[in-house]
């Protein structure tokens, strides 16, 4: 698609104001691409937090950079704010980090938002489909040295 044209669907970035979720917007790009779908990221948080500007204002930077509209919003209620966005946009690819435990919003989204397809991006930058929409527990942290595929015997 030429980033010029409008889209009539989304592809979705939710991210915090953390600079490593710069790697979340980068990772979404190509989807969006693949996807022929506008580029969109979305910041919600509770009313009343605090805020890294610093961050913020790099994330805005970096969504510019890769073609992509970001929006910050506040709320009492942010599950319902993102959800609200969601349908709104006719988003239909969301690109998130990766949920903390089984009560996150995120895993409560896949749930509920079966229209959706969802993706998640590793610290590491790795991106995944999220094809079990149930949480499991990542496995325990390996040495980045046994990171190689073991040895066939």
């Amino acid at each position: 698609m030429n980033r010029t044209q409008m889209s009539a669907y989304a592809t979705l970035v939710l991210v915090t104001d953390q600079f490593a979720c710069e790697r979340i917007i980068k990772s979404a790009r190509v989807i969006a691409d693949l996807s022929d779908t506008e580029l969109l990221v979305l910041s919600v948080m509770k009313n009343g937090s605090q805020t890294n500007p610093a961050a913020l204002e790099h994330l805005f930077e970096v969504a510019k950079e890769y073609s992509a509209q970001m929006t910050v919003q506040f709320s009492d209620n942010p599950k319902s704010a993102i959800v609200h966005y969601i349908r709104e946009n006719h988003v239909v690819n969301a690109v998130t980090g990766m949920p903390q435990n089984e009560r996150s919003i995120l895993v409560q989204m896949w749930k509920r938002l079966l229209n959706v397809r969802f993706y998640t991006v590793t610290q590491r930058g790795e991106l995944h489909e999220v094809v079990d929409r149930t949480f499991h527990r990542p496995p325990a942290k390996m040495d980045p040295a046994s990171d190689a595929a073991p040895a066939v015997q």
